[in-house]
């Protein structure tokens, strides 16, 4: 049915004085509701279309790092699990693509890490540790392995750390940190580690 431009005019009045019925009582309650309920409605009222700014330091955390591979016990470490365990602190210097680097990192000793998931290192094979590895994973898909020698103080002196802290600085919403002490240069030191693959040089090339 086709209406008279005098009752267009009619509905678009009677609808602008709905849609200030409505903007009035946004304002009202924007004015007595807490900070979080005046986002909610706020949105709602905006509309469908519109984009909700996330609120001041509600950024999430890290990532939990994933122990997964030739382990009889998968687990996952928060950072704040990875505070639990003992702590060392290394001063490392490195090379990277932009220079040379100096750092001092805190956190627990990878192996540490590892433990408690039993990697299955066969007691029945001699130096059985010898073929093991552990890959970490960052959070950008960037990958380094160490071996597991270097890792086993019973073979290595080195402190290789899932460092929580960076120069003093928490690492909470990076994610922990590999690092590999006399490396000279860089390319281990993986960043916002959330994986740690335990694997068996056995089982990927049989003899």
């Amino acid at each position: 049915m086709a209406f008279t431009r005098s009752e267009s005019m009619r509905a678009m009045g009677s609808g602008s004085r709905r849609w200030g019925a409505v903007s009035a009582l946004t304002a009202v309650l924007l004015t007595t509701l807490t900070p979080t309920a005046t986002a909610a409605v706020t949105a709602t009222a905006a509309g469908p279309s519109s984009t909700v700014q996330a609120a001041p330091g509600a950024a999430p955390g890290a990532a939990p790092v994933k122990v997964r591979g030739q382990v009889d016990h998968p687990r996952s470490f928060t950072m704040d699990r990875l505070r639990g365990l003992p702590q060392h602190t290394v001063r490392v210097r490195y090379e990277t693509s932009h220079g040379s680097e100096k750092h001092t990192f805190t956190g627990p000793l990878l192996a540490d890490v590892l433990t408690p998931a039993e990697p299955r290192i066969d007691p029945e094979v001699k130096n059985a540790q010898l073929r093991m590895f552990v890959t970490a994973t960052g959070s950008d898909g960037y990958r380094a392995t160490p071996a597991w020698a270097e890792i086993d103080p019973a073979f290595s002196g080195k402190k290789i750390l899932l460092a929580v802290t960076q120069d003093g600085t928490k690492l909470d919403k990076q994610g922990p940190r590999l690092v590999v002490p006399g490396d000279v240069k860089g390319g281990r030191y993986v960043s916002g580690v959330v994986r740690l693959y335990v694997g068996d040089a056995d089982a990927l090339d049989p003899a």
